[in-house]
């Protein structure tokens, strides 16, 4: 892997692959987090969508061809922290998606007739979203997590928002946030990488001023939950007394989890761990032995870890019948428990081991997968983290250490249950 910053402060990190695709993109340190009033509640991912709608140099439909008509493709994400385009192409095409991408992140026009008929598109995707239970229980959940704190409202935001959302406050918010120091410009493939770095001095001329005054607030960790109370109180809403919200929905959608590590946290590999030996993709999952192999209650059920730069959180979701909601919550919990009251062997640490490390290393034969989490890393530990080192901190984990991190996170009174039936 190589790695510059340049003199504006935009980092490049590239990684070569042999492959005959190559991918690139911008990773940029803005999502629903900055959005710091309710009235912006919306706007990071509404930007994602508006920078496809025009230029300086090119309208919607120019930017939608030009890579699509060589077989590539152009795409986009935002999650709470970060905003993402990037591109997937033949590795001789390489020019042309760094041009085009340079143009999107440094040029937009944010035309207003375009804009108008994208909140419209935007408004239906969240109304897909939902009528999608499965989906929309995330944010519930992480509403009452991180209550009152931008990390808590969803990444959508409403239909009122979006349509207050005009060319000038969208043009104000890419002047605040998208600035080259808040950028990693990304590039995985055959290209040399003197050539990425000439491509990028050539075409990327965005010229706002660095951005030392976005200050993100950190979430008060003395607090649990959206109830305010001291950790060491029961919560409201918590696996006794979950929070009831009404759809008219055929199953119980149900989360249960809590508040745990920022990205980077020397535990994180212990809790990847547990994740992964309750609620992982395997069917040899504890809970999916439980809940469906054994009894058929569920026809899934997941484990989910999510870290930021200075909170995180770990929870489990499943979706069963509304009769047997409180006897899949019981049987989530008593194995929730069993990681902490009884301490794993070595063998069974080790075979949990080497599963995680073997699903690390299936999802990095994955080339869209290692090219965004060279940006991740680089944007939020500072460096790519190869899949050596990965797997050396997930080896140096303990039994002691599983039993101390299952504690302090699966501890009753700090777990919280949120319920759409």
């Amino acid at each position: 892997m190589e790695e510059l910053t340049l003199s504006n402060g935009l980092r490049i990190v590239h990684k070569h692959s042999d492959s005959a695709v190559g991918y690139c993109g911008f990773m940029v340190d803005c999502g629903s987090r900055n959005e710091t009033s309710p009235e912006l509640f919306g706007i990071a991912h509404f930007i994602e969508h508006i920078l496809f709608k025009g230029t300086k140099t090119r309208d919607s439909w120019h930017i939608n061809n030009r890579m699509e008509s060589v077989g590539g493709e152009l795409n986009a994400f935002t999650t709470k922290e970060e905003t993402t385009f990037f591109a997937a192409f033949l590795n001789e095409d390489f020019s042309r998606a760094c041009e085009l991408l340079c143009d999107l992140v440094c040029n937009p026009t944010a035309p207003q007739h375009e804009l108008e008929k994208e909140q419209e598109v935007v408004i239906e995707e969240i109304d897909c979203y939902r009528d999608t239970p499965s989906e929309l229980i995330f944010d519930e959940f992480e509403n009452r997590l991180f209550a009152g704190h931008p990390l808590g409202h969803n990444i959508l935001g409403s239909s009122d928002t979006v349509h207050n959302f005009d060319s000038r406050r969208c043009l104000d918010f890419i002047d605040k946030h998208y600035t080259p120091d808040r950028m990693v410009f990304f590039s995985y493939g055959k290209t040399p990488f003197n050539k990425v770095i000439n491509n990028i001095e050539r075409f990327f001329n965005n010229n706002r001023a660095n951005s030392g005054a976005v200050i993100n607030t950190t979430p008060d960790l003395s607090t649990s939950m959206s109830t305010g109370v001291d950790n060491s109180q029961t919560i409201v809403n918590n696996l006794h007394n979950p929070e009831i919200i009404v759809q008219d929905t055929h199953q119980a959608h149900v989360v249960i989890g809590t508040r745990t590590y920022k990205i980077g946290s020397p535990k994180s590999a212990a809790l990847a761990i547990i994740n992964n030996i309750l609620g992982g993709p395997g069917m040899n999952s504890r809970l999916n032995r439980e809940l469906r192999e054994k009894r058929g209650l569920v026809y899934t059920v997941e484990g989910n870890v999510s870290n930021y730069t200075d909170a995180g959180y770990q929870c489990f979701y499943f979706g069963c019948d509304p009769h047997d909601m409180r006897r899949c919550i019981d049987l989530c919990h008593t194995q929730m428990r069993k990681m902490y009251d009884t301490k794993m062997s070595a063998k069974q640490l080790q075979a949990a081991q080497k599963q995680l490390k073997g699903q690390f290393g299936v999802a990095s034969a994955n080339m869209e997968n290692i090219a965004i989490a060279l940006a991740k890393n680089t944007l939020r530990l500072g460096k790519p983290v190869p899949l050596e080192e990965t797997c050396a901190r997930i080896d140096s984990v303990s039994c002691e250490q599983i039993q101390e991190v299952a504690y302090e996170v699966f501890a009753p009174e700090k777990l919280c249950c949120v319920v759409i039936r």
